[in-house]
């Protein structure tokens, strides 16, 4: 709570996306400002689809959009975006984590002033989320470690090997407790390392540790900006990944902040599973019917190693082999 209640990863998670200015107080926009930033960005998205502008008419449509939303969002490094990348990197990144930032400021608050209990406490209070570290010789926690070790690989960098170190197990429930799924509505039930809503949708990845405090009071919710780019996005949808190396690359940890956040929960896939081995070019479809969706990436967990926990959730736990 010390950690989600600092000033650093929020001050990190601006400089990181480009919008570092220091006069502005970006962690208290309010929700009309943040309505505009993110009906720009649909307008701008639908128009893309619907116009396939080319040479200079092309240039001056994204030149158009970039001085617009540099307007909304200031940066100390403005530029003209060029594609769907540029896009979903400086742009849907950008305002998610603006938007996270700014739920975080509201539950945070002042907290310089008197009170009777701890001030990181009251802050505690706000998120009606309970934390609960787990202990060591607990089932739970014996069955994460065990995911852990089993679905990461090290992750290269030239010549540098990232290891994994494994930090505290914390464990969370909403309050009043919710019934997060009907056992004879979603029989294909999996525990998967989430990849939260938003950006995360574009690439799928992990979490900031600026998004947390959103995440644990409001759970976990689709997307608003999950934009059908064609080819590059897989549209609306909570989007989760059976191994911890894939979730591990995208906690934005530096060699100054080397600590990060993964968050475990249970996906429901639903009673169809489509599999894919490439991004669709239309996803509305998928959205729909409210399929679960597979994407097939160049390794899987081995699936003789599967468990099954809690009698009823399958736990894709194994080895990373070549899918």
């Amino acid at each position: 709570m010390k950690i989600l209640c600092g000033q650093e990863i929020y001050t990190y998670a601006l400089m990181e996306t480009g919008l570092d200015v220091p006069d502005i107080p970006f962690g208290m926009l309010t929700d009309h400002h943040l309505k505009r930033c993110e009906d720009a960005l649909l307008e701008f998205v639908k128009k893309l689809k619907r116009q396939k502008e080319t040479g200079m008419k092309g240039e001056a449509m994204w030149s158009d959009f970039s001085q617009r939303m540099f307007t909304l969002m200031l940066s100390t490094r403005p530029f003209i975006f060029r594609d769907s990348n540029d896009l979903a990197d400086h742009v849907v990144s950008a305002f998610e984590t603006l938007r996270d930032i700014n739920s975080a400021s509201r539950i945070i608050g002042d907290i310089s002033g008197s009170t009777l209990d701890d001030p990181v406490f009251e802050v505690y209070k706000k998120l009606r989320c309970s934390i609960s570290p787990l202990e060591k010789e607990a089932h739970d926690y014996k069955m994460i470690a065990k995911y852990l070790e089993k679905t990461y690989e090290p992750v290269k960098v030239g010549e540098i090997c990232l290891p994994l170190a494994r930090g505290n197990q914390e464990a969370t429930e909403q309050s009043p407790p919710v019934v997060w799924y009907d056992r004879n509505r979603t029989p294909s039930l999996r525990i998967l390392f989430r990849t939260p809503p938003g950006f995360l949708i574009i690439h799928i990845s992990g979490t900031r540790s600026s998004n947390m405090l959103r995440h644990l009071q409001k759970g976990f919710l689709l997307a608003p900006c999950s934009l059908p780019i064609p080819g590059y996005m897989f549209g609306k949808a909570i989007v989760c990944s059976d191994a911890a190396s894939e979730a591990a690359r995208y906690g934005f940890t530096t060699v100054d902040r080397p600590e990060g956040f993964l968050i475990l929960a249970i996906a429901s896939l639903g009673e169809k599973v489509t599999e894919l081995t490439s991004t669709p070019e239309d996803s509305s479809s998928l959205e729909k019917k409210k399929h679960g969706v597979v994407g097939r990436g160049r390794k899987k967990t081995d699936e003789s190693e599967h468990f099954m926990w809690k009698d009823d959730v399958k736990v894709p736990c194994g080895r990373l082999i070549p899918s």
